[in-house]
């Protein structure tokens, strides 16, 4: 009898003896072993991570733990079955992902005359699933810590994934993040239907839940295979400086001449229309109070991240020992600046000067 391979995977070899079996009568013939071989679409094991286990089938036979298997075992895609009478046997292989579920299937006939191989090339089931392993680059390469208002301690920290628009799920920013340091680095995304282009969203955020920057893709996984995305994260802020200075009967005066000591500053978005200063019930404040004189000494204030778009600008200050408060907007005209995308500016003195009255 052929040992060779009995060899290999001799630590899960199951005897069947005569019990169970299916037996074809035929005196003239043989008793031998059947050492089963499988193959995804023609691939190994290696290829298909979502298979966990194998399953065998025989009619008749009665295996082992069900008949269940490793995938590999001793670096073999196969098991060697003990002790068949002679005789024609069906034999049905299974993959199965972490489930349980059937997702690979193969099957076929197999004569025992002696010893005896058989390959069996499995094939997606219908309405097998997927599994898509996706990764993330940052501009420059940078890593997440590297990324986001370090300066503020508000790194970006976590990566919002969502799938076909699905609630998202919070990760650790650093199990996606492919960089020098850890180029294999990705999260696994199982059970997406095979076959199905699938929308995946990353939003990369801090701690306090500001997202700083995003990548939206798709990507098609076979059935029963795994597909591999790596996904380019592009800003989604940039920066708003900001000056300004006080007119007063047509003469442009400083804050100390007007008396000013704080700004309240609010932006409505052009284009959603909302205010980025909102009340529990989401209506406008004031906003954010600044001082008039920056630390450089500069007549406006500096916001170095913020979400890309339009702004209508809505400033307010209120003079001391006065009831008139200068604003923007007063005659008709509102000022608007635009946030662009991966522009950052370093200071308020970068900023478009707006005028209050």
């Amino acid at each position: 009898m052929n040992r060779s391979i009995l060899s290999v995977a001799a630590a899960v070899l199951i005897p069947l003896l005569t019990s169970g079996c299916i037996v074809v009568s035929n005196n003239n013939n043989r008793a031998g072993d059947i050492t089963v071989l499988w193959s995804f679409n023609g691939q190994s094991c290696l290829f298909v991570p979502q298979v966990q286990s194998v399953r065998v089938i025989i009619p008749g036979a009665q295996l082992q733990n069900n008949g269940l298997y490793p995938c590999m075992t001793n670096n073999v895609a196969g098991i060697t079955l003990l002790n068949f009478r002679s005789g024609t046997y069906q034999v049905t292989v299974e993959g199965l992902d972490s489930a349980g579920r059937v997702v690979y299937q193969g099957t076929s006939s197999v004569l025992v005359n002696g010893d005896v191989a058989l390959s069996v090339n499995l094939t997606p089931v219908q309405g097998a699933t997927g599994t898509a392993l996706v990764s993330w680059v940052f501009p420059g390469n940078l890593a997440c810590a590297q990324l986001g208002d370090v300066a503020g301690n508000r790194p970006v920290s976590r990566v919002l994934v969502s799938v076909d628009n699905a609630t998202p799920t919070s990760v650790d920013c650093a199990r996606g993040n492919a960089t020098a340091a850890n180029p294999s680095a990705a999260i696994t995304i199982d059970n997406l239907t095979g076959g199905v282009a699938h929308t995946i969203d990353l939003i990369a955020q801090d701690a306090s839940g500001f997202s700083y920057l995003r990548a939206t893709n798709s990507v098609t996984v076979n059935p029963g295979g795994s597909v591999a995305g790596q996904f380019q994260m592009q800003w989604i802020v940039g920066s708003l400086p900001i000056r300004w200075s006080f007119l007063n009967q047509g003469v442009t005066i400083t804050c100390q001449q007007a008396a000013v000591t704080s700004v309240f500053l609010n932006f409505k978005n052009t284009q959603t229309q909302r205010y980025v200063f909102v009340d529990g019930s989401g209506n406008p404040t004031a906003g954010q109070q600044v001082p008039c004189v920056s630390a450089n000494n500069l007549q406006g204030t500096f916001f170095p991240y913020f979400e890309i778009g339009n702004y209508e600008v809505y400033l307010q200050a209120p003079v001391t020992g006065n009831a008139y408060t200068y604003q923007t907007g007063r005659g008709g005209t509102v000022p608007v600046l635009q946030v662009q995308a991966g522009v950052f500016a370093q200071s308020e003195a970068m900023g478009q000067q707006v005028v209050l009255q």
